[in-house]
This record gives C-alpha cells, sequence and structure tokens, in this order.
C-alpha cells in the first residue's frame, strides 16, 4: 500500500527479503538482458529495443451513457452483495464495444438508463443495448454507428498509418467477439489479415503462422490471448496492439512476446489500449499492483509503491474527473515523467496518437525502472522478535530456525489498551454515514420504478431486503457505542494481595 505506515513498510521488505532467500534455490529464471549484455562488442548478438506505451482513449458518447446507466442498474448494486464479476463483465464490454453485449446484459443496462437523456441519445442507447448481440452484416443501424467504439476507431486509424509505412501488427483481444468486430472493420476499409482463436484446428495453426512468418502474406494477424498468447513465434511484428487487458498481467505479458523474442531484429512498439476513467483503468492498476508484488518475491530492491488499497476496491465507481481524464495516466507522468527518453522517431509517432484525441499515453516499460530507499536494518530484530524465531546462518550449509525465550513478549491486558488507542480510527474502507444514506436513496428510486421492479425475477424483494439492512446499519451508526474496558489483571491481582495480608 503506498500510503503504508513507514513501519509497516519496513516489516514488509524485511518478510519479503526473507522469502527471496527462501525460494531462491528452487527459482530458476533468465532474463532477455542477461542473455544479451552490451558489453560494447559490435559482433556480439544484441536484442532490439522495446517500447510499451499505454494508450488512454475517451469512450464514445455512446458508451458513456451506457456505461454509467449501468452503474446505476439493480445488478451493480447487488454486486457488494457477493457478484461482482457478472457486472465487472458486463463494464468491460461496453468499454470494449457495446455489440458485445448480450440481451440479457442488455436488459440490466436498461434498467439504469437515465431519464433526463435528450430522445435521440437514448433511443440510440436503447437499441445499441437490446439489439447488439442480434445486429446483421446488412443492418442499416450498424453502418450509420460504425464509430460506437472507441477502440476500433483508434485500431482503423492506427493501422491506416503503419500498414503503407510497411509494418506487420500483431492484434491480441480476450475474446473472440471483439475479433470478429475488429475483422469485420478491416474487411470493410479493405485490410487484408490472418487469424487464430479456438476454433481454428491445430493442424492449421502451424500453417497460419508460418506463412505469416515466411512474410508473403498479409500484415496484419488478429489472435486471441489464450490461444496465440503462448509459444508462438511471431517476430515478424514489429507493432503490437493489445485491444482489452486481463486481470492477470503474464497473460498480456505473454502476448507482448511473440513478437519481442530471441531472433526481433527489429524496435518494437506496444499499444496497451485503456479507457480514461473505467473498469479497464482499475484493472491496470490491479496488474500494477500485482506486478509489484512478483517483482518484490523475485527481485533484490524496494518496488515503487503506485497505489493505495483505496484506489483498488473502488471498482463501482463514476470517475470524479469524468471519462476525458485518466488519474493513473496523470500520476505515472508524475511519477516518470522525468525518466522519459525517446527517439525522434518515436517523438513524432505519439505526436500522430495524440492527433487522434486521444486521452493521453503512458510509459508502460518505465514501472519498477526506479526503486525506493532500503529500509533500516535494525527493523530486523523485531520482525524476528514478532515471528517467534531466530534464523541462525551458516552460509556453507542451509539455515536452521530455533525458537526463542518469548515469555517477556507474553500477553499483557495493557498492550491491548495500547493496540486500541492506536487502531481506533475507523476502518477507511467501511461506508460512512453520508455513503449509506446515498445508497438507500437510489435503491429507492429504482424500487419506484414499476416498470423496471416488474422485470426484476423476485419483484425487487432483493433490493427491499438491501434498504432494510442499510438502514439498520445507519440507525447502528447513530447510536453511540460504549467503549470497551480492558481489565488489567495485574491490578487485580495487587487488590487481591492487599485484601488478604488485612
Amino acid at each position: 500500500d503506498k500510503n503504508a505506515f513507514e513501519r509497516d513498510k519496513r516489516v514488509s521488505s524485511m518478510v519479503a527479503k526473507e522469502l527471496r532467500e527462501r525460494i531462491q534455490p528452487y527459482f530458476l529464471r533468465r532474463l532477455k538482458n542477461e542473455v544479451f549484455r552490451d558489453d560494447g562488442d559490435k559482433d556480439s548478438a544484441k536484442l532490439s529495443k522495446k517500447n510499451e506505451i499505454i494508450v488512454w482513449l475517451r469512450l464514445t458518447g455512446c458508451q458513456r451513457h451506457l456505461y454509467e446507466a449501468f452503474l446505476k442498474s439493480e445488478i451493480v448494486l447487488s454486486a457488494f452483495d457477493g457478484s461482482p464479476l457478472a457486472a465487472i463483465t458486463i463494464l468491460k464490454k461496453i468499454c470494449d464495444h457495446p455489440y458485445l453485449l448480450t440481451k440479457r446484459a442488455a436488459e440490466d443496462v436498461l434498467e439504469g438508463l437515465d431519464s433526463s437523456l435528450n430522445q435521440e441519445d437514448r433511443d440510440l442507447a436503447e437499441k445499441l443495448a437490446m439489439h447488439a448481440a442480434d445486429l446483421t452484416e446488412g443492418d442499416g443501424f450498424r453502418e450509420k454507428n460504425d464509430n460506437v467504439s472507441c477502440k476500433t476507431s483508434f485500431v482503423l486509424s492506427l493501422l491506416e498509418r503503419l500498414v503503407p509505412e510497411g509494418h506487420n501488427v500483431l492484434i491480441f483481444s480476450q475474446t473472440r467477439k471483439m475479433l470478429n468486430i475488429i475483422q469485420e472493420s478491416l474487411v470493410k476499409n479493405g485490410f487484408e489479415f490472418l487469424r487464430i482463436d479456438g476454433t481454428t484446428k491445430a493442424s492449421d495453426r502451424l500453417k497460419i503462422v508460418n506463412e505469416f512468418q515466411e512474410g508473403n502474406s498479409a500484415p496484419i494477424f488478429l489472435l486471441t490471448s489464450q490461444v496465440g498468447g503462448l509459444g508462438l513465434t511471431l517476430t515478424r511484428a514489429d507493432r503490437v496492439i493489445v485491444v482489452d487487458p486481463a486481470w492477470n498481467p503474464s497473460t498480456d505479458n505473454q502476448s507482448v512476446d511473440r513478437a519481442y523474442r530471441i531472433g526481433q531484429k527489429k524496435d518494437v512498439i506496444v499499444y496497451r489500449l485503456m479507457t480514461c476513467g473505467t473498469i479497464e483503468e482499475k484493472i491496470y492498476r490491479m496488474q500494477v499492483f500485482k506486478g509489484g508484488l512478483f517483482k518484490t518475491a523475485t527481485e533484490h530492491k524496494e518496488q515503487t509503491r503506485y497505489f493505495t488499497q483505496q484506489d483498488l476496491k473502488e471498482l463501482f465507481s463514476l470517475p470524479k474527473d469524468g471519462f476525458d481524464v485518466s488519474p493513473t495516466q496523470l500520476q505515472l507522468h508524475a511519477e516518470h515523467g522525468h525518466q522519459i527518453s525517446m527517439s525522434d522517431d518515436l517523438k513524432t509517432h505519439i505526436k500522430f496518437l495524440e492527433s487522434l484525441g486521444i486521452g493521453g499515453v503512458s510509459h508502460h516499460s518505465l514501472l519498477f525502472s526506479k526503486s525506493e530507499p532500503e529500509p533500516d536494518v535494525h527493523v530486523e530484530e523485531d520482525v524476528r522478535r514478532r515471528q517467534g524465531t531466530t534464523i541462525v546462518r551458516n552460509y556453507g550449509s542451509s539455515s536452521t530456525e530455533r525458537p526463542v525465550d518469548g515469555s517477556q513478549y507474553a500477553f499483557n491486558p495493557k498492550d491491548v489498551a495500547i493496540q486500541r488507542k492506536v487502531s481506533s480510527p475507523l476502518d477507511p474502507y467501511k461506508m460512512t454515514e453520508s455513503d449509506i444514506k446515498e445508497r438507500i436513496n437510489r435503491l429507492s428510486q429504482l424500487l419506484s420504478n414499476k416498470a423496471t421492479v416488474s422485470r426484476l425475477p423476485d419483484r425487487g424483494e432483493k433490493i427491499r431486503k438491501q434498504i432494510a439492512d442499510l438502514s439498520l446499519e445507519l440507525e447502528n451508526l447513530k447510536t453511540p457505542k460504549r467503549s470497551n474496558e480492558v481489565i488489567d489483571l495485574d491490578d487485580i491481582a495487587d487488590e487481591l494481595q492487599r485484601s488478604l495480608r488485612v
């Protein structure tokens, strides 16, 4: 946690160090920069350069209306009680392309449509939500709304620049449906391409890969991350587009490494597409958080802490700064802006990207490029004491553990009183009184919409129960609680001895 107490940071650093020492005999890892060392020898093999950039995209007007509407729907409100994955999945679909919505998901979006929208925007949102999954190739509505997704619009604009310049491009997506939408746009605009996904026969995959690698075929290769992101060598490509982020950062990293691997002779640029202020930005924050955990466990340096736990928990909230600004992009620029070093070609290319109306660019390659100061070594003794063991090291043999006398650290009620005073502030992730009132108000408004309630399977019974539970929690907050007294056993023993003497 970025906002953790300094003592907690030092303790966690010592524990991470102990973990690295324990797994070191069983951990074998070889990095590209260790194989291709820059020793100044002109004849030695060198690996090309990789520039990974996050392209922050602004949602289209239609995507914004659908996203905001869905955040007001009953399924999102119920997600707090144990079903967040369904809500996250639909939000991710809206960020990628509204046509990914199924009819069932569309109904959840319509529940939250703002009545203040003008009729034209409302009609567009309803048509997208209810008919997106069933639209046919020749549907006039689809032809009129080809730019309904910020991602497909950006990908097409980028390809119109890259392909004439002679670049070969890999396009990765998590789902086949999203690849179908991209493929349809490529066909409409006259681009040639190859494709591999889960429906491609194993016998055909090698043929398609060889066809692409030989350089006599299409310059664009469409792949799903699960199928095309592992085990393939596609070094003909020097541009990689990751359309949608995965929860697991290694999934996206594996996709990138299809092009950036031994045998690549060109510099590689990777475009990770993220939408500003949406669930995707929060997924990216989780990727960075997980990447920090991995590096802490495997590398001998203090990793930069980028986000707080509260930042990572705010999944179902509208962005405070709207959908045009990415707080993550601003934070990363403040953290690494002074480290950015780009070639003239890359500077020119980023200016072109900015001309497409994007929200901004972050340099993903700079993550964890600087380390925090090493913690105070004196904290190690305290860590050992808290663990109740001491490590006796003989570097000629394996380390052993022996228990230490812990009587001096035995339970004392006074310690509880001290700890209670230190940790008295309320849990920062617990809802405040204003949060509860706002949520009760939203649920009550939803319950008052008879048309919406009539479409719910339980006719609103779950919403009524949530209102009742929240009202009870609000009442408990208003009622002052009497603090629990701590009984000092030492004082009682002294009183007992004095009584016996009398």
